[in-house]
């Protein structure tokens, strides 16, 4: 019979972390023990990026990741830990895609620096991020690019993400709610209001798979010019502090111009956000249909 694994769960107590796996051997689902670790992060950690793997996070990157945290344990955890990673298989109903834990890994899997491991032959501050670094500064090194997506500028996206994709449809029943959105949006038809609410919630998929969240349409320039806005307000009024103090800083923390400039195709999307009025069927239609140069999402918006 096939085994299917649904999730991994860290478990602690006084003495022992252990992860355990909620697997089915063709009988049911059942809880396994996989293996044991001395610190609680260590077995936090593999169990995250099991998890990454079951609910479909880009399977080379996570898969190195894992071995690499392999590294520090004994053979024999070494070899539980391996002996599953072939039979995971990407699952969008698996539990491990409902994982809060899950979701937070996704965001701590986004690089916190731009340069290269043990560093450049350029750059002398590379352990701290290319920060006071004047070859940085003054355009010298072309090895450090700092990284557009941070974790912590990760989790304020996806959470004005899943604001906005509220609010979208919450608009329908209070127009109010049109306020915090592009002046045309008041005058869309509930299909076009739906289609929007897909667009955040894919370039939340992004997010929490740890894919830098590329649009690709018109419609999702827009909804993440929308989530930079949004997520700037969410980190003034500073509701998710407790969240983010749990991922790693990065000098490159919340570069909102950066993302406008280095993920959009171009700013032809601009225009049409200020437009005062009822755009025509033909233009809000175009706002769909998908760029040539990208290539389709290899998973459904989940999260």
């Amino acid at each position: 019979m096939r085994t299917t694994y649904h999730g991994f769960l860290p478990q602690h107590t006084a003495s022992t972390h252990r992860v355990f796996a909620i697997v089915d051997h063709g009988g049911g689902e059942t809880v396994e023990g996989l293996a044991t670790f001395p610190t609680p992060e260590r077995a936090d950690t593999v169990a995250d990026l099991l998890n990454l793997m079951t609910a479909g996070h880009p399977p080379k990157q996570t898969r190195d990741r894992l071995l690499a945290a392999l590294d520090a344990e004994p053979g024999p955890v070494r070899a539980a830990v391996t002996s599953i990673v072939d039979a995971l298989d990407t699952n969008p109903h698996a539990l491990a895609v409902h994982l809060r834990r899950r979701a937070t890994a996704g965001f701590a899997s986004f690089p916190v620096t731009g340069c290269p491991t043990g560093g450049c032959d350029t750059c002398t501050t590379c352990a701290d991020g290319c920060l006071d670094c004047t070859a940085c500064d003054s355009g010298e090194c072309d090895t450090c690019m700092p990284p557009v997506i941070t974790p912590r500028t990760a989790l304020l996206l996806h959470t004005a993400a899943e604001i906005l994709s509220d609010e979208v449809t919450a608009a329908f029943e209070d127009p109010d709610g049109w306020e915090a959105f592009p002046p045309f949006f008041r005058y869309l038809s509930p299909v076009a209001v739906e289609r929007f609410r897909t667009a955040f919630l894919d370039l939340a998929a992004d997010l929490a798979h740890g894919v830098e969240p590329h649009p690709r349409t018109n419609a999702e320039e827009m909804a993440l010019h929308l989530m930079t806005d949004r997520a700037t307000v969410e980190l003034e009024l500073g509701a998710f502090d407790d969240d983010l103090e749990q991922l790693p800083e990065s000098t490159a923390d919340y570069d909102w111009e950066g993302i406008l400039d280095t993920l959009f195709q171009d700013s032809d999307y601009a225009m049409l956000m200020t437009n005062p009025g009822k755009l025509h069927a033909k233009t809000i239609a175009s706002l769909f249909e998908p760029f040539d140069n990208m290539p389709e999402r290899p998973y459904a918006a989940s999260f």
